[in-house]
């Protein structure tokens, strides 16, 4: 007697927990009205990521190009100028979705267009 209690209490458990679930994967799917995952915030993210990284590398190669030289704030300012004008290209790249049409990923897409034939 109490067995069967215990697996009608589950089974009824188990129910909600499916309903639930089904629930929750509607509510927290990613871009309901396509289906497919959202590629918005990665994209946001690699922009951002782009322009820092391109600051970042500007400024460092800038200051060991003066300290090296001894021209104190010239090529750090010149540097940042060129690694933000650097890392708005790379942004815009990716953006328009250019980023894939040189160097290896242009590579990568004709290797892959080729195995389809």
């Amino acid at each position: 007697m109490s067995d069967d209690k215990d697996r009608a209490s589950l089974a009824e458990l188990e129910s909600k927990l499916v309903a639930v679930a089904s629930k929750r994967e509607e509510t927290h799917s990613p871009n309901r009205a396509t289906g497919k995952p959202s590629q918005g915030m990665a994209l946001g993210m690699r922009i951002s990521a782009e322009m820092i990284a391109a600051v970042l590398v500007g400024l460092l190669i800038g200051w060991a190009l003066d300290r090296v030289l001894g021209t104190t704030p010239w090529l750090l300012v010149l540097f940042v100028f060129l690694g933000a004008g650097a890392g708005g290209l790379n942004a815009y790249r990716v953006a328009k979705g250019f980023d894939s049409a040189v160097g290896l990923g242009r590579a990568m897409g004709e290797r892959k267009q080729g195995d389809k034939d």
